[in-house]
């Protein structure tokens, strides 16, 4: 087979490989950079270094002062929509008793014209009937016939008011039915159940006072042992004494006893051991978290855009 069979570009139509080239309905995947990333130890909501750290069971580290902020508002925000909630099923009560006895009043009615003759089969009585009928009913005036020249009676204000056009008059919806308030306070990044018990004190090592006094960054905290300094590593938070180490440490030094290196107290078990969230990176090895982009057609403006994505200029590999 000939070289040139295999790029041909004599044909009248777009191959897969020209449409992929011309950014036709072509998809991209990029493992996400550090940066999009929070590096590890920083709170969760402050996005800095916590003052007074604490941990979820989850694993998420909050600053005290902010998660009880957050929970705090929480329940305001629940107990706000509890009154709304009940307010609304009160009107819906109401507007169902409303029903019910309008009902019974229409059974009244009928009852009572039962019995003083006027659904007999009178003419006199047909008649009446039949002009109470042409009365307008809350409003609408039924339609009816007209003879040779007459004129039609036409309410324009009645019309103007189901009319689209008219702003003034234009039909609303129905306003948006309230659900019923969870009051049951969550963690914000989970959605878990989280409540102030929940939250433990967090003890760390730190590696560099100078990079936490700045806001944090990456390294700042290292392992309560081995004084490494701790980023993309698997960290574990001992409960008795609520120091951190790295899992490595665990795994060679505290497994064995259950004992803390650091406090000496024993450890009862997994359930005194929670495992934080690691810091984030950019190697595939450590992240498996991916953001694709799907393009239809592809501009000038657009490959400028993606050029500038988190990996160097090596194609159009940003996103859209």
């Amino acid at each position: 087979m000939s070289r040139h069979s295999k790029h041909s570009n004599d044909r009248m139509f777009f191959t897969a490989k020209e449409r992929a080239g011309a950014g036709f309905a072509t998809s991209k995947k990029e493992v996400m950079g550090t940066d999009c990333f929070l590096p590890f130890g920083h709170c969760a909501l402050t996005l800095k270094a916590p003052k007074d750290a604490v941990v979820t069971p989850q694993g998420y580290i909050y600053d005290r002062a902010a998660i009880v902020e957050c929970l705090l508002q929480q329940k305001v925000d629940a107990q706000a929509q509890q009154k709304k909630f009940e307010e609304q099923e009160r009107k819906k009560d109401r507007k169902q008793r409303m029903a019910e006895q309008e009902v019974e009043l229409k059974q009244l009615e009928e009852f009572t014209q039962a019995e003083t003759g006027l659904l007999s089969q009178d003419h006199r009585h047909k008649r009446a009937l039949e002009r109470s009928a042409d009365k307008p009913v809350d409003g609408v005036v039924p339609d009816k016939k007209l003879r040779k020249g007459e004129l039609l009676d036409w309410d324009k204000a009645q019309h103007r008011s189901a009319s689209f056009w008219a702003k003034e008059n234009t039909q609303t919806a129905a306003p948006t039915e309230v659900k019923k308030a969870d009051l049951v306070t969550r963690c914000p990044m989970t959605g878990k159940k989280l409540k102030m018990k929940d939250l433990l004190t967090v003890t760390f090592e730190a590696a560099d006072q100078k990079l936490i006094d700045q806001g944090g960054g990456k390294g700042m905290y290292c392992c309560a042992v081995s004084k490494d300094p701790i980023i993309y590593q698997q960290a574990l938070f001992l409960k008795p004494s609520g120091v951190v180490i790295t899992e490595k440490v665990y795994n060679d030094i505290v497994k064995k006893d259950m004992i803390c290196p650091v406090s000496g107290k024993k450890l009862k078990g997994d359930e005194d051991i929670i495992k934080l969230q690691t810091g984030g990176t950019g190697f595939s090895a450590h992240n498996e978290t991916t953001a694709s982009s799907f393009s239809m057609i592809r501009s000038r403006a657009g490959d400028d855009r993606t050029q500038a994505g988190h990996l160097p200029k090596a194609g159009y590999v940003g996103l859209h």
